[in-house]
């Protein structure tokens, strides 16, 4: 393989400050964007707002999920696009009793049986305006063919909540050298990853454009990429690497490097697409000082990729180990929700690795011809004692 072309800065000792925080680190303000199933509002618009300020197109299709294009030097087909899901479990709310008992209808993996006494930030889902503070006083039934879950909120404090506010719990923000920590890492942390990768990739020249798909609804069971992909939203021809955090597992801990998922619970990806980002990395391992990354099946979860590679489409994941996943302490004797957590440095790691993936189209070319010859090879080469 031809020596693939890095970020610039990518071979000094501290590339991480000065070649990768400066994009990926005013990305991150997008975990600070409420959000909940069917209630993506709010990262919705710091993406049109990004997008805009970094002179991208971008266009939403009936069902509100976002399409982006970062131009190249070269018109044409975006070479590679990235996926990322902008919701996480949480809540909506339905309407307010007189007697001030709040109905909402939580959306997403969370046990109903740790809820009660849950404390929730509520927000208006245009303007952000909040938080009004709440506690779960009662859960009732999962319903399984809508994914909707009942909750009842009792309000605590001052301030009036209306039908469509959304609510997530009330846990604190937190970024230091380390980690990353929030009520919503997955996928938001995902998300910002996209955007900061396609900056520096941008900022160092793109040969081919790249795309962006941003969708809504995931955790209620892929709905919003599902739905794009019937819209016919989604280059079908085009390579697509689903951006997630993932449960971490004792093979795939955070702080290890990122993680080139080759399947989750539920199906396996395409293997030349988990090859070609193999090279990628192997690259980078070599020419990156300090540059960690991991190869692991993720069982945890499912992500869209097996939504894409059900419709036929060439698609992997890349993925971030997570602690607390969906807000669930990794230490279950804990009561109440936890931020879920992520490691800083994975998360930086992998800005690089999809910026160098950006600019080098070539590495999404087909392999399968490649593969087949190094194995023609290695037959030709040791074959003989078989006979012998």
């Amino acid at each position: 393989m031809a020596s693939l072309q890095l970020p610039r800065g990518a071979r000094s000792k501290d590339w991480q400050k000065k070649s990768v925080r400066p994009f990926a680190e005013p990305a991150l303000s997008l975990l600070r964007c409420p959000t909940a199933p069917y209630v993506e509002n709010l990262p919705l618009a710091f993406i049109w707002q990004w997008a805009k300020e970094h002179d991208w197109k971008v266009k939403a299709d009936a069902a509100g999920n976002l399409i982006v294009t970062v131009p190249g030097k070269k018109r044409g087909k975006p070479s590679v696009a990235l996926l990322a899901h902008l919701d996480h479990p949480a809540m909506q709310v339905e309407r307010v009793t007189e007697e001030g008992l709040v109905h909402a209808a939580f959306y997403g993996g969370h046990p109903g049986s740790r809820m009660v006494g849950g404390k929730v930030r509520l927000f208006h889902p245009e303007s952000g305006d909040g938080p009004l503070r709440a506690e779960v006083v009662g859960v009732g039934k999962k319903d399984a063919k809508t994914g909707r879950l009942p909750l009842q909120l009792k309000m605590m404090g001052r301030g009036e909540v209306q039908g469509g506010w959304l609510g997530e719990w009330d846990v604190p923000y937190g970024l230091t050298q380390k980690t990353i920590r929030n009520v919503v890492c997955d996928n938001l942390a995902g998300a910002a990853t996209i955007l900061a990768s396609m900056a520096l990739a941008q900022k160092n020249g793109l040969d081919r454009p790249v795309q962006a798909w941003f969708t809504r609804c995931e955790e209620n069971g892929f709905v919003g990429c599902l739905e794009g992909l019937r819209l016919g939203s989604f280059s079908p021809d085009t390579p697509t690497i689903v951006l997630e955090c993932s449960p971490q597992l004792p093979s795939a801990l955070p702080g290890d490097g990122p993680v080139l998922r080759v399947g989750d619970r539920s199906s396996v990806f395409d293997a030349e697409l988990c090859e070609s980002l193999r090279l990628a990395a192997l690259e980078l391992e070599k020419k990156v000082p300090g540059f960690q990354w991991q190869r692991k099946l993720m069982d945890g979860g499912s992500c869209e990729a097996t939504a894409l590679c059900a419709d036929g489409r060439r698609a992997v994941c890349l993925a971030m180990p997570l602690r607390n996943y969906h807000n669930v302490p990794d230490d279950r004797t804990c009561q109440g929700p936890r931020a879920e957590e992520i490691d800083r440095g994975d998360q930086e790691a992998l800005v690089l690795w999809i910026a160098t993936l950006c600019l080098n189209p070539s590495l999404f070319q087909k392999r399968r011809a490649d593969v087949a010859a190094r194995l023609e090879k290695i037959r030709k080469n040791r074959s003989s004692a078989l006979y012998t």
